[in-house]
């Protein structure tokens, strides 16, 4: 039997009401303002746009990225059309969110802000497991990417996020502005939660893949990313190229990755790592850059 989802409502007006503002708020006006990914994620892309925009194909049909996380080359160049997955069902059900509800999630977070403590915390922490209407995961899922430590995803083996709350005096849980450009954004785009193995491969479209790093961390949905799926992800990219498809992949820089990628063109990059679990892990590091064209 489902529970009843838990409404919040502020005091002094009714959560209809609280809407109707919400939707009359300013809308973003400027068509050159560049998105930004709303989230922090673990190997997030931000640190090296640059080279991974200059080594995009000049041109391809349909963009696609299976391993969504916080989709900062996605928000960068903002495809015409595009195909974007990932295994973990929060994150999927908060882009969904931001594209379809943008204007109730706004307000959900601004809850969420106002209640900030380490108890509402804790407590955010457990319902995020348990809640089942979208809009309240969503809330819960980024109040607690922007409270936790260090912006750090992580499950357990059981499936249970067990960070415990960053040290932020005053921690940015809501950029209106930016979630409603995201959600402009995400309209001419699919989102689906599964497997890069269950992404359609098409002659002509452009797959960037960034997958949990060889020998790097991988707790972002309590499944693990192991050689055996590196395998399996080499195999995938092998069957890009042969449909006539372009892939850009990025991954460490070892020679197991070398090796299973061995017939492609490799570049090294130096990258920063500043959302990481441990300090030595925030120096920059070289990794590679695989592509199947020139």
């Amino acid at each position: 039997m489902h529970r009843k989802p838990t409404i919040f409502k502020p005091l002094g007006q009714s959560f209809d009401q609280s809407l109707a503002i919400i939707a009359n708020a300013n809308k973003p006006t400027s068509s050159s303002f560049t998105a930004r990914p709303f989230l922090k994620w673990v190997g997030g892309k931000r640190s090296i746009l640059p080279e991974l925009v200059k080594r995009l194909p000049e041109t391809y049909g349909k963009y696609h990225e299976p391993f969504l996380g916080g989709g900062a080359l996605y928000f960068n160049i903002q495809p015409k059309s595009a195909s974007i997955s990932d295994v973990n069902f929060h994150l999927i059900i908060t882009f969904k969110v931001v594209k379809e509800n943008v204007d109730q999630l706004i307000f959900n977070l601004k809850l969420h802000a106002k209640n900030h403590s380490k108890e509402y915390y804790l407590k955010a922490r457990e319902r995020l497991f348990t809640e089942e209407d979208p809009i309240h995961i969503a809330g819960l899922f980024i109040y607690l990417n922007k409270t936790c430590y260090n912006g750090l995803y992580r499950v357990n083996k059981s499936g249970g996020f067990n960070v415990p709350m960053g040290s932020y005096k005053n921690p940015a849980i809501l950029d209106e502005e930016n979630l409603r450009y995201a959600s402009q954004v995400l309209q001419n785009t699919t989102i689906k939660q599964h497997d890069f193995l269950h992404e359609k491969i098409t002659k002509g479209d452009f797959y960037y893949i960034d997958p949990p790093y060889h020998q790097a961390y991988s707790g972002y949905s309590g499944q693990g990313f192991a050689e055996r799926e590196h395998r399996s992800l080499a195999d995938f990219c092998h069957k890009i190229h042969k449909k006539g498809a372009f892939f850009m992949l990025s991954n460490s820089n070892t020679e197991f990755v070398r090796e299973l990628f061995k017939a492609y063109n490799k570049e090294k990059v130096l990258a920063s790592r500043s959302v990481n679990c441990k300090g030595n892990g925030r120096e920059k590091q070289h990794e590679l850059i695989i592509r199947n064209y020139g």
